[in-house]
């Protein structure tokens, strides 16, 4: 065959692999099921996409190749036409010409079996020209399922009463026309104040959802929980515009609070739409100058949003459903879906290869240099720690197990957060999809023990090397315990720390437990929020052991106070019930604490108990008391077989706890 006979079958090939992926065939005419998006069938689904920019700034990007370019190689299911109002050359001015883009846009939209979203791009009241404009789309448009009404973008300065108002008459004139297809209707504020429609919805209409926008530099977790208390209450959320930087548009990507946000989309299945296909000289702008008005975008045709934004959608099957190839767990800090700090003990990344081996990129972060030590699991094996020695990433080769070409690799950080943290970079891996299995979580919130001090001598005997070249937090009794209940398990366990004092210290002489939670990085310096997104069945508190030691013996140490511990242990479990509200808590002693200390221990863990006794809104809290032991770790702490001894203690407990 010629060398042109084989670029037109490849060609055929490629048009037919495009043309049978049609979103639109396959999920149908979208309807809104309580909060949720959904199918023709009423089954969850979820549009990602891309928003063009303003029609009479960007008329050069309203192109049938622009539209297709974004269906095949950008996977979007879904483009939002921005049509400018107010502006020169917007529709006020120029009404037939941006009419002409929408349609071609609308029309390329429906030819390629995507979603399109009709977006009437203003940010002040037109309600006369809304309402004829929306007439003319609805009239034409109605026997389509591809099609979305925005009917006002971002307001700023109107109140929701008034936004409401104009809403309800531009709803009327479209459902006069079509009476099925899902009208998005935008808030107060630039899309931020969703807590107004909360009070106040619009009542009696059908497939209606309400915009929320973010720019993940200026927008931080505050809108994240405004917005679920919103979805609480009732209110269907549409995420129909959004991006990195700051809200001017410009100014740098704060990767990490943009990924925190797409995991947050992620986990409540909202749909979202990046902002904007344009080649303006600003970060929001995804294109360069060089970029084509029909598509065929190099990667260097793109700045760095729009590099990420295609990566991110690209991950996404037609229906929104994320395609998994790396798995976080524990306190993570993600840059990006394959990028990310492991901060917290027993945090981990977990995905899956094809091969003999493969090549990871791991680095010890901290503010000055040393090694850091990463537990190896492969195709569910345990293979010993791996050390990352300080200094710049370096690729480690991570060899396959099992006879099968597919393994599965779990990366899970050994030390503490204050030995710096471990940054895994994905970027060079061909993972392979997988589905990650819905499993029961457990929180294990603790000190040193719980985070599997000294319980490691594989390396090193105790007393040789640096103090955590015996810490192995995959080895600790929390994570042994939930491998064996087939549980995901996360830890919150700093060395030392206690419930109202620490080891050998005294509050406020550093923070304790209860201070640095909510801290990602589980210290008291700086701000990273911890959210609370992982919301676990069972969390397990095991704080103690460190109140009622004596210290040293040499520093001065305050007779133990009981009424501290107590009134501490109270409002951290009132914190803990506000933040996961279904979650089964148990307290546990110490297998450290023996004698009259451990009796003492126990009457004051049932104190707390019985505080919250009459308190039926949640689970009644539970108490496990350990078996005292002599410990064979180093610093009187327990080694890996105390540790099993632990886990195995607590096992019928927890499944019982888990199965009800």
């Amino acid at each position: 065959m010629k060398k042109s006979g084989i670029f037109a079958l490849l060609f055929v090939l490629i048009s037919l692999i495009a043309l049978a992926r049609n979103p639109v065939k396959e999920m149908g005419r979208l309807q809104v099921n309580g909060t949720q998006l959904a199918d023709q069938k009423g089954q969850p689904v979820r549009l990602t996409g891309v928003s063009l920019g303003w029609s009479c700034f960007h008329p050069r990007f309203y192109t049938a190749g622009t539209v297709s370019w974004l269906k095949n190689d950008w996977n979007v299911n879904v483009v939002r036409a921005s049509m400018g109002i107010d502006p020169a050359d917007g529709y006020l001015e120029n009404p037939k010409g941006n009419i002409q883009r929408m349609e071609t846009v609308i029309d390329a939209a429906i030819k390629e079996g995507i979603y399109v979203i009709i977006d009437w791009h203003a940010h002040t009241i037109h309600t006369a020209e809304a309402k004829a404009f929306f007439d003319r789309m609805s009239k034409k448009y109605s026997k389509y399922p591809n099609v979305i009404y925005e009917v006002f973008n971002e307001p700023e300065k109107q109140t929701w009463n008034e936004v409401k108002n104009y809403a309800e008459e531009v709803i009327r004139t479209i459902r006069k026309n079509d009476p099925d297809n899902v009208i998005l209707v935008g808030c107060p504020e630039w899309d931020q104040r969703i807590d107004l429609v909360q009070k106040d919805p619009i009542k009696g209409l059908k497939n209606l959802m309400y915009t929320v926008h973010f720019y993940a530099a200026t927008h931080g977790k505050w809108l994240r929980d405004r917005t679920d208390a919103a979805m609480h209450a009732g209110i269907p959320v549409f995420i129909s515009e959004s991006a990195g930087m700051e809200a001017t548009g410009d100014g740098k990507l704060n990767d990490t609070e943009w990924q925190n946000y797409i995991d947050w989309m992620n986990t409540r299945k909202l749909s979202w739409i990046t902002w904007s296909v344009s080649d303006k000289k600003e970060t929001c702008s995804m294109l360069l100058p060089t970029a084509s008005s029909d598509g065929n975008w190099k990667l260097s045709d793109l700045n760095e949003s729009g590099i990420k934004t295609r990566d991110f959608l690209r991950q996404y099957d037609n229906r929104g459903n994320r395609i998994e190839k790396f798995h976080w767990g524990g306190r993570v800090q993600k840059s990006s879906y394959n990028k990310g700090l492991l901060t917290g003990p027993g945090s981990y990344v977990e995905f899956e290869f094809e091969g003999k081996s493969v090549d990871v990129l791991l680095e010890s972060v901290d503010t000055y240099a040393h090694h850091n030590w990463i537990a190896l699991e492969v195709d569910g094996k345990y293979m010993g720690r791996i050390k990352i020695e300080p200094g710049d990433a370096r690729k480690y080769k991570i060899e396959g197990v099992n006879r099968s070409p597919r393994h599965r690799v779990r990366l899970t950080k050994a030390t503490e957060s204050s030995n710096g943290y471990i940054e895994f970079d994905g970027t060079g891996i061909n993972a392979l999809p997988y589905t990650v299995q819905l499993r029961k979580k457990i929180e294990f919130i603790g000190d040193s023990i719980t985070c599997g001090m000294g319980n490691d001598q594989s390396y090193l005997p105790c007393g040789q090397g640096e103090w955590f070249d015996q810490h192995n937090a995959y080895l600790a009794y929390g994570p042994v315990l939930a491998r064996k209940l087939g549980a995901d398990y996360l830890l919150s366990s700093v060395s030392g720390y206690g419930m109202y004092r620490n080891w050998n210290t005294e509050r406020p002489e550093e923070p304790i437990l209860p201070d640095v939670y909510g801290n990602l990085f589980l210290n008291g310096t700086g701000k990273s929020d911890f959210d609370n997104d992982y919301q676990p069945d069972i969390v397990s508190i095991a704080l103690g052991t460190n109140d009622f030691s004596d210290g040293d013996g040499r520093k001065e140490r305050l007779p133990f106070n009981s009424h501290k511990f107590i009134g501490n242990y109270i409002e951290f479990v009132q914190m803990i019930r506000k933040r996961y509200p279904n979650a089964q808590i148990v307290l546990l002693n110490s297998p450290m604490v023996s004698g009259g200390k451990n009796r003492r221990f126990v009457e004051y863990l049932n104190e707390v108990k019985d505080f919250f006794s009459n308190d039926t809104q949640y689970p009644p809290i539970q108490i496990f008391e350990f078996n005292e032991m002599t410990p064979k770790g180093c610093g009187y702490h327990p080694d890996n077989t105390d540790d099993a001894v632990m886990a195995q203690e607590m096992y019928p407990l927890f499944e019982k706890l888990l199965k009800e």
